[in-house]
């Protein structure tokens, strides 16, 4: 089950023209995703590997935690074990959505702050911008 987060941005703020593709947590084997998913969400939740948030009731899982073969990144569990535990959810997926000092764009924004979800190929940066937050969460 595929969603938008045009829904659930009104519970992130600032999030200007969300566009971010959201998994649902309906991971069964009837699951349109059921021939790339190898393990339910709820084990690699479990295990740290990736995280989710609740609204309306139902769980989501960001699309950006995903490869394309719909294994989870490895530098998710890395970023979330530097990030270290969290009492909301929520605050997670905001470090991850709003741009971050800590991590510098490239090329013609060389130097512009990036939101980690857009720099998941810079496991050196995110790390070290994870390590700085300190349990706040605040970019």
């Amino acid at each position: 089950m595929i969603k938008r987060a045009d829904d659930l941005a009104t519970a992130i703020a600032g999030l200007p023209e969300p566009a971010v593709t959201l998994i649902g947590s309906a991971f069964s084997a009837r699951n349109l995703f059921a021939q790339f998913l190898r393990e339910p969400a709820s084990d690699w939740k479990r295990r740290g590997d990736i995280f989710s948030v609740f609204f309306g009731g139902e769980e989501y899982f960001a699309g950006y935690q995903f490869d394309a073969s719909g294994q989870p990144l490895p530098v998710i569990k890395e970023i979330l074990n530097a990030l270290g535990p969290v009492d909301d959810p929520w605050r997670i997926s905001a470090w991850f959505h709003f741009e971050n000092g800590w991590i510098s764009d490239t090329g013609a924004r060389e130097g512009e702050p990036v939101s980690p979800m857009d720099a998941l190929d810079r496991r050196d940066a995110l790390l070290n911008a994870a390590r700085h937050m300190h349990g706040t969460y605040v970019a």
